[in-house]
C-alpha cells in the first residue's frame, strides 16, 4: 500500500509520498514544496517499465482531490534519439489554479471594454530555458524584466484587469505547445502577484502557436528556429482608467 510521510527541509515544507512496487501497483514518488512566493507546487515522478504519463496524472489528481490539477512542466522519460513519442514521467503541477483562473477570467470579461493602459511583450527565450516553464527555471534576465513590469504597473492607480498570455512557435505538437504556453503564463502571473499585484484581476492563458508573428516558410533547421524566435513570447496587457 502507499505510505504517506511528512518531513521538513530547511524552511520549506516537504511532503513525500512513496508508491508501491510494480508488482502491487503503480510505482511513484511525489514531493510537495512550499516555494518562495507562497505557491505550493508538487513533483510526481513515475517509475517502472509498466508506468506511463497517466500514472503521474493519477497521482496528481489524488493529491489535489477536488481542487483540480494545473500542470506546470512535464519531462519525458529517456528515449533513443530517434524516438519521438511523448510519455512524460515527471510532472510538476499545482492544485486549484484552474478555479482561480476562471475567476480571473470572469473579472477580465467584465473589464474587457476598459482602455489599455500599457502592454508588454517579453521574449520567452529571455524568460525560460528551452522547454521549461517553472519558476525555479526562470533566467536571471527574466526576473529583472518582470520586476520592471510590476513596478510600471503599480504606478497606475486604477488598474481593472491584467491579461498574461503565453505564446509558442509552431515547432512541436500543439498538445505540448498549448500546456507549455499556459504554464509559462501562469508562472509570470504568480511572479507578478508575489511582487505586489492583485491576483484577482490577473488572467493567465496560453494560446500555443495559434497567433504567430512570423512567416518562415523558406527556413529549415537552426535557421527556422532562429526565424521563429519572435513567436515565442509572453504578452502582458494592462487595462483600467487613465
Amino acid at each position: 500500500m502507499n505510505r504517506l510521510f511528512f518531513a521538513s527541509l530547511f524552511s520549506s515544507a516537504v511532503l513525500v509520498i512513496t508508491g508501491c512496487t510494480a508488482a502491487s501497483g503503480p510505482t511513484f514518488n511525489a514531493y510537495s514544496v512550499d516555494s518562495n512566493n507562497g505557491v505550493r507546487t508538487y513533483r510526481a515522478e513515475c517509475h517502472g517499465l509498466f508506468e506511463s504519463a497517466s500514472t503521474c496524472m493519477d497521482v496528481a489528481k489524488r493529491i489535489c482531490g477536488d481542487k483540480g490539477v494545473q500542470p506546470i512542466d512535464k519531462i519525458d522519460r529517456v528515449r533513443a534519439a530517434d524516438d519521438n513519442r511523448s510519455d512524460p514521467r515527471i510532472l510538476l503541477f499545482k492544485c486549484g489554479q484552474e478555479a482561480g483562473n476562471n475567476a480571473a477570467a470572469d473579472t477580465g470579461a467584465v473589464a474587457a471594454q476598459a482602455p489599455t493602459l500599457e502592454s508588454f511583450a517579453l521574449e520567452s527565450d529571455a524568460l525560460f530555458p528551452f522547454g521549461k516553464s517553472a519558476a525555479d527555471t526562470m533566467l536571471p534576465s527574466a526576473k529583472a524584466q518582470l520586476d520592471d513590469v510590476a513596478a510600471r504597473i503599480r504606478k497606475h492607480e486604477q488598474v481593472s484587469a491584467i491579461e498574461v498570455v503565453g505564446h509558442t512557435d509552431r515547432l512541436g505538437p500543439e498538445s505540448l505547445n498549448g500546456p507549455l504556453s499556459l504554464a509559462r503564463a501562469n508562472t509570470v502571473r504568480d511572479y507578478l502577484i508575489a511582487h505586489g499585484l492583485d491576483g484577482s484581476i490577473i488572467q493567465a492563458k496560453g494560446v500555443g502557436a495559434s497567433q504567430p508573428r512570423t512567416n518562415c516558410a523558406d527556413r529549415e533547421g537552426r535557421a527556422l528556429i532562429a526565424c521563429l524566435q519572435p513567436d515565442r513570447y509572453v504578452s502582458i496587457t494592462v487595462q483600467g482608467r487613465k
